[in-house]
């Protein structure tokens, strides 16, 4: 068996290494569209419930940095419009935007843009790399990864826009292990978003902790730590990251969202959106819709009647029924009118799904075959790739497009200069002077929603 402690920490010390150094100019792209991408998210989440939660416990005082953090980490995931990455079954991009715009103001001197996007390339690697150890056996206990791994992975990319040295980074990757939480059993509620935001803040707390002074335990990395604790005991594999590997931003890639619900719905929804098109675009009613998942494909759907917004997003039956009666889903589809729709209600009992038995199918790439049976003929389609997967990337006016539908969302503008200059301002630029103006107006979107 490998002693875990020793190869975990070689192997961070070693893309840490590497993200000091100047990244590929397509790795920084890369994080530069996911950049784009949460931020846009974010606007879209400012106004929701959760959100506004989370604003309140922040009433009547300035907000510290870990409040800033929870805050936009909440907003960031309260729409499940955020990336995800399947590499470790959880959303990457969220719980590290908003640790780093939170920290901003705490950041070493002179972080040029290019720095921030490499402390996002090596907190997402951490995540997705100790994620990816610790298999899928983590989230099927009932842990939200995004959140558990989101813990360290944000304390890693805090750690880096601090400028701590190796041993203080090192303390800071152990203490956000023991802040490490998140149940599935909350999907579907308000507190799912919150997980982001408690990754976001317990990253950077670690961070300034660790900073600060305070010491912890390289034993978090051994055999009897977080690999022991997080895995129900399984015993430790061979770890999946060695020096110089492609990021995990490149392959197996960040996959942007095409829709606002949870990324396991995102390949039966094109595929039911593409045989409504096939029968000329037309819903009839009187159709039954059997979908056939992957293995495992169904965990994170746990509402198969839902009843509100929320509970749509982690539907099955309700994503297939408002893809065929509505011939499209976006934002307007997940609120709780939306969902209890007396067709769209009746509508879902129309929809089966069903998993596959067949051992080792990769989530993100193992077909889902969607099929729609009406008086007289049958469609069918398979789908290998969600729309927004490397095989099926955004374009810029598709990524534009859908920062203006969550600014629309928002009810804020589409126009916005922060949001835009982001897309294009040159790598060297200063971070803060970059990234303040769009902070600032991410939080007082916030603020403004909670009232």
């Amino acid at each position: 068996m490998n002693e875990p402690s020793n190869e975990f920490l070689a192997a961070w010390d070693a893309c840490a290494d590497r993200c000091a150094k100047p990244l590929p100019s397509e790795v920084l792209e890369a994080a530069r569209q996911v950049w784009f991408d949460t931020c846009a998210v974010t606007a879209a989440g400012s106004g929701e419930n959760t959100t506004r939660a989370s604003v309140a416990v922040a009433e009547g005082r300035e907000l510290t940095t870990t409040d800033a953090a929870l805050v936009l980490g909440t907003a960031s995931h309260a729409l499940d419009y955020d990336d995800v990455c399947m590499l470790a079954t959880c959303h990457p991009s969220a719980p590290m935007v908003s640790a780093l715009m939170a920290l901003l103001p705490r950041a070493r001197p002179g972080l040029a843009l290019a720095d921030l996007l490499a402390a996002h390339v090596l907190g997402t690697e951490t995540q997705l790399r100790l994620g990816a150890w610790l298999g899928f056996r983590h989230y099927g206990l009932g842990f939200h990864a995004t959140s558990t791994l989101g813990s360290v992975g944000a304390a890693a990319a805090a750690a880096h826009v601090l400028g701590l040295p190796r041993g203080q980074a090192h303390v800071a990757l152990s203490i956000a292990a023991s802040s490490a939480c998140g149940l599935r059993a909350n999907f579907g509620t308000d507190t799912k978003p919150l997980h982001v935001g408690f990754a976001a803040a317990a990253g950077i707390r670690a961070a300034l902790l660790a900073q600060a002074g305070a010491n912890a335990s390289d034993d978090v990395w051994g055999a009897g730590g977080f690999f022991h604790a997080f895995n129900g005991g399984a015993p430790a594999t061979d770890l999946p990251w060695k020096p110089g590997m492609p990021f995990a931003l490149q392959a197996p890639g960040f996959e942007l969202k095409r829709f606002p619900s949870c990324y396991l719905t995102h390949r039966l929804i094109a595929g039911v959106l593409a045989l409504r098109e096939r029968r000329g675009g037309v819903a009839d009613a009187d159709v039954r819709i059997a979908i056939e998942m992957p293995r495992n494909g169904t965990a994170p759907l746990k509402h198969p009647r839902a009843s509100t917004g929320l509970e749509g997003k982690f539907s099955g039956p309700y994503c297939a029924a408002a893809a065929w009666i509505d011939g499209r889903v976006g934002l307007a589809a997940f609120t709780d009118e939306a969902v209890r729709r007396p067709a769209l209600q009746a509508f879902m009992r129309q929809v089966t799904l069903v998993e596959r038995t067949t051992e080792g199918e990769s989530l993100d790439s193992a077909p889902v075959v969607v099929e729609v049976r009406g008086n007289g003929w049958t469609e069918k389609i398979v789908v290998d790739w969600a729309p927004g997967s490397l095989a099926d990337p955004f374009t810029r006016d598709q990524l534009l497009a859908k920062w203006r539908d969550c600014a629309t969302h928002a009810g804020l503008p589409a126009d916005s200069r922060p949001m835009l200059e982001l897309l294009d301002a040159p790598l060297d630029t200063p971070a803060a002077k970059l990234l303040q103006p769009l902070r600032d107006a991410l939080l007082r979107a916030c603020d403004a929603a909670a009232g």
